[in-house]
């Protein structure tokens, strides 16, 4: 059973229960958790023929409101209501396209952080020219030290070897140029400490690089993940509506356009975050499915059905695992904001 948060998003609960109720159409059992005026509003006349529970609250936690200070306020909210659903183990996964600083405050409140873990992180793949990347943190953690940086790039590890079988995935680090000495004093530091570990570390990547195809693993922090996956969303948009607006200018380029709308409707298709519908929050005891804020009801669909297909192969239990071995077999590097570590770092004048 999907626990879903129905008052969380842009377009709740309208847009959240129509997704919910066309996974349940496709044999999905869920459990909607929202104001009870709100979800029988929503509901369609037959919901009570599908696999759909529900369970009212009084409470909901809005976008604009405090993470931290939201989950302590409001205990009956529907983002708290579906949490603890999955961490007493009545549902098997967590969906919200809600607050997503809330829904990372509550998982770990509520669900618990793989031992040895300093922060989860948002992990989703991103379209690239021979394929895709997995990029790590999107949305998490804003604010990272190089340990956490560090444990991004195991945590990327751990998750391809899972799920695409890779042994040694191609792991690189965001920064504004490929030098040792580019980028934030965190990341500098945490170049060091990449570059002596085992993992497959290749170095430094710059934005305009991430869609090439040379890395399986990208590690950045949540702001600049999170501003970069917007920006390639927004610069998607902004690519096809120029492309309508000059066809527009001639019979003859409007009906090239039509002649070629499956090859635009397939590249379209690769930027387009309603065709996942949701990230993983890495690092949590339990599945968290966190989607995008503006998400519609085929965006909530398809998270939903990510959601099912993550507790069908046991997916978070396997890379919980593997995370945590990787964990302490690394435990040599978690001193790094350690004085008598900083050594390590002595061949980088710039380092602060």
């Amino acid at each position: 059973m999907i626990a879903v948060d129905a008052m969380g998003g842009d377009r709740a609960p309208d847009a959240i229960v129509q997704g919910a109720v066309a996974a349940a159409k496709q044999g999905v059992p869920i459990l909607l958790c929202g104001k009870k005026e709100a979800l029988l509003c929503a509901l369609p006349s037959d919901w009570d023929t599908l696999p759909i529970s529900l369970e009212f609250c009084e409470q909901e936690i809005g976008m604009e409101q405090d993470p931290g200070r939201a989950v302590r306020s409001k205990p009956d909210s529907s983002l708290m209501r579906a949490m603890k659903a999955v961490a007493s183990g009545r549902a098997s996964a967590f969906f919200s396209a809600g607050n997503s600083g809330a829904v990372l405050v509550a998982s770990v409140v509520q669900c618990g952080r793989v031992p040895g873990l300093y922060r989860p992180a948002v992990g989703t793949f991103l379209p690239a020219r021979n394929g895709s990347f997995f990029c790590l943190d999107v949305g998490g953690t804003v604010d990272c030290k190089a340990a956490y940086l560090y444990q991004f790039a195991l945590m990327g590890h751990a998750y391809l070897s899972v799920t695409q079988k890779m042994e040694y995935p191609r792991i690189g680090l965001l920064s504004n140029g490929h030098e040792p000495f580019k980028g934030s004093a965190e990341v500098k530091k945490a170049y060091g400490l990449l570059s002596q570990s085992s993992l497959n570390f290749i170095g430094n990547i710059e934005a305009r690089e991430v869609a090439e195809g040379i890395v399986d693993v990208l590690v950045c922090d949540g702001f600049v993940g999170n501003v970069m996956l917007k920006a390639i969303q927004g610069t998607a948009r902004t690519l096809f509506s120029w492309i309508k607006d000059e066809a527009k200018k001639s019979w003859f380029q409007t009906a090239c356009l039509w002649l070629n709308r499956n090859l635009f409707r397939a590249i379209k298709k690769k930027a387009d975050y309603a065709s996942v519908g949701g990230a993983l929050l890495l690092g949590i005891k339990k599945p968290i499915i966190i989607a995008h804020g503006r998400s519609d009801a085929n965006a909530v669909l398809n998270g939903i059905l990510f959601a099912h297909q993550v507790v069908k192969e046991g997916r978070v239990q396997k890379f919980n695992t593997m995370l945590q071995e990787l964990i302490a077999g690394h435990k040599g590097f978690d001193g790094l904001v350690k004085p008598k570590v900083r050594s390590l770092f002595a061949w980088n004048k710039y380092d602060a």
